[in-house]
This record gives structure tokens, sequence and C-alpha cells, in this order.
């Protein structure tokens, strides 16, 4: 394994201005892109450190997906390599031993995807099976089948109790679940309604799709606040971004790939390029783009720098305070500064998988961030690294 260890003493000095958007959220990874915004951003607990290896990597039986953390527990769902569906995993996040599970998660495909809010795991499979379990041991409790669909790719987003999820098949339906009881709240159709994972904020709840179809329900109803209806439908979605009040949206049929909406009117306020999903703070965003990491100045949209690391970066970039960090096809794992690009850090592991968001050949994956832990799938390999010092 290599390991490269750069000085940076001016890291320390930029946590305030780039840790201002994660020091409104919880020091937890609850959803796809550690918020239930999405927007990519983990609470710091501590200075920064840069560590020379992994606290501990451990091998699962398939791939695996985005991993969530809660306090002392990653939960992590992973393709069941003997047959369809995934399986459900508890971990101790200082040692990487299973605490509960595998639970098997049956379903057609190698897909499913979780999301977590008071004290419970929420799993969807891709027959729409959304299932509830209790975080601390496991138990299983309420299953419902989400109706009118059959095709679920969308991981879910939990949030103010209730878990959104959005289906496909004929047409898409976005669907609002109870957390208490699995009770179907509310439904509303969209275009499509496949691999977008809802968005969540006061603002609504937002999902996209190709052409772009953009929607904006209201989080406790279902009222349809706004939409924006591009010149076609069809063609699967992506998950949006949302914070400070914007909405970043990704079309694979358009170019540039993006569009910034306002949140609360669907106004649209500009466009910009990028693959997975990207990172944004309130003063600047992370886009990956054709395989360079750009850093954006969000009031001009003007590209601050660029950094194209191996020539292999494929993941979503995720910030944790002033740096961001994002991995790379060929194994290496980059920290670079987020007001310069410049390159902090780099450990050299087992490839790292982008997420794919138009398949449903395992379940979507991802970096997680949430308190000191930096917690990294790689393929079949999962590692935990500790970025931050405890908190005084």
């Amino acid at each position: 394994m290599r390991i490269f260890i750069l000085a940076c003493f001016s890291c320390y000095a930029m946590v305030s201005q780039l840790a201002t958007a994660a020091a409104a959220q919880p020091a937890t990874a609850t959803a796809y892109q550690i918020t239930p915004s999405h927007h990519g951003v983990a609470k710091v607990t501590g200075d920064l450190v840069f560590p020379s290896k992994a606290l501990w990597t451990i091998s699962m039986p398939g791939l695996i997906s985005y991993p969530l953390i809660v306090g002392d527990r990653v939960f992590v769902t992973v393709a069941n390599v003997d047959s369809y569906g995934t399986k459900l995993y508890a971990l101790d996040v200082h040692t990487g031993k299973t605490l509960w599970g595998p639970i098997a998660i049956s379903g057609t495909y190698f897909w499913s995807n979780a999301t977590y809010d008071e004290s419970h795991v929420y799993v969807v499979n891709f027959d729409g099976i959304l299932m509830s379990f209790d975080a601390a041991t496991g138990a299983a409790g309420w299953s419902v089948q989400l109706p009118g669909q059959y095709a679920f790719s969308s991981p879910p987003t939990a949030e103010g109790g209730f878990v959104y999820v959005g289906g496909a098949g004929d047409g898409g339906t976005v669907y609002a679940v109870d957390e208490k009881n699995g009770a179907v709240v509310w439904t509303e159709n969209v275009e499509n309604g496949d691999n977008s994972s809802p968005a969540v904020a006061e603002d609504g709840v937002f999902v996209s799709y190709a052409c772009p179809q953009v929607y904006d329900f209201a989080p406790k109803n279902g009222d349809l606040l706004w939409h924006y209806s591009g010149p076609c439908e069809g063609g699967g979605g992506k998950t949006p971004v949302f914070l400070d009040g914007k909405l970043y949206v990704r079309d694979p049929l358009s170019s540039p790939t993006g569009y910034i909406f306002e949140s609360k009117s669907g106004a649209l306020l500009g466009r910009f390029s990028a693959g997975p999903a990207p990172a944004i703070t309130n003063e600047r965003g992370f886009f990956l783009n054709d395989g360079t990491l750009q850093g954006i100045d969000l009031s001009t949209l003007d590209v601050l720098w660029s950094f194209a690391g191996d020539g292999g970066l494929v993941t979503a970039p995720i910030v944790v305070g002033p740096v961001v960090f994002i991995g790379s096809s060929n194994g290496n794992l980059y920290a670079v500064e987020g007001r310069t690009g410049k390159q902090v850090w780099s450990v050299s592991g087992s490839p790292i998988n982008g997420p794919d968001e138009q398949n449903v050949s395992q379940p979507l994956t991802g970096l997680a961030a949430a308190d000191r832990w930096l917690i990294v799938p790689a393929g079949t390999a999962l590692s935990a690294y500790i970025i931050a010092k405890p908190a005084d």
C-alpha cells in the first residue's frame, strides 16, 4: 500500500468557511451523499488528521453500497452473490466487526439501498418492498409493498417522520411512508421515477428525471409546489442536490448536464457540468466533470481550480471541513484543499467504484463521512479512516 501525505498548514485555518454548511448538520451520515438533501458535506467534530493507513479494512461477499454512519455503527447493503437480492449489515465503526446481520433482503437483481432516521434503518429493494429495522438490534419492524409500480432504483430518504421513495414501471410515483407504521401517507405521479433519490428539505421533496423533469412536493401532504418540464421525458433520473435555497439537477440528455433552480419558485438560475452528484457548501461547489474535479465559485459559476488526480477519478466528491475527498478507479483516495485544489493526502488501496445511477447490478455506492470517520467502499472491500481528532 502506498501512502502520500503532504504538508498543509493552511487547511486548518479554512475550517470555518468551508464547514459552514456542515455545522448545521448532525454528526451522522443518514442517506446517499451523507444528508437527506444529498449535498455531500459532513460535520467536523475535531481538528482534521490525515492517517497513514486505514484503521480497518474488511472483505464483504459482494459489492457494497454507500455507508450510513450513526454513532458507533456503520450500515451497508451488499449484493448477494449467491442469488438475486442483497444483505444488510450493521458494523462496529471502531473495528469493522459485524454487530448484527447479515439480514437477507430478497428481491429482483442485486440492488437495495438504505436510509436512517430516529433509531431505525429503512431499506427498499428493486421490487418496491420497503422495510424497517431497529438500528440497535436489527430486529425487523414493518414491511410494506409500495403500490402501483414494479421497478425501484431510487435510494430512499428518511427525514422528519417520513421515508420518501421513488418508483417506476408504469410512469413514475413518489411515495411518502410513515416511519412509525409503514402506512403510505401520500403518492404523486411523476415522469419516469427511476434513479432519483428524493432530496428532502424544508422547501420540499425534490426529484429529477431526464430532459429534465423536476418536481418539488410538500413534505407532509405531497402537494405539488412546482414542476419544471423540459422538452421531453424518459431515460431515467439522477439524484438532485439541495442547499441554501438552490437545487442542483443533472440531466444526461443535455449539455451542459446540470441545471440550478431556485428551490422555492423553480426559477432557472444557471447551468453546470458534472457526472456524479456534486458536493455543495455555502460558497463553493465541487463537481466531477469528465474525470476532473473542479472547485466552482457558486456566486459566479467560475471554475477556480481543477484536479485530475491519477486520471481515474470516479466517485461523487464529499466535503469534510476544509478538504474534499474523492476516489479513483485505480484505487487511490485523495483529499484536496477546497480553496485551492491542492492535494494534501492520498492513500492507495482497492479500486473504487463510481456510482452507477442507471443500472441495478449493485447497490448505489459512494463515500461517506461523519464525526471522526471516513468510510470507503471499494468493490467488495470496506475501509474506515479516522480523519479527525476527538473533540474536546
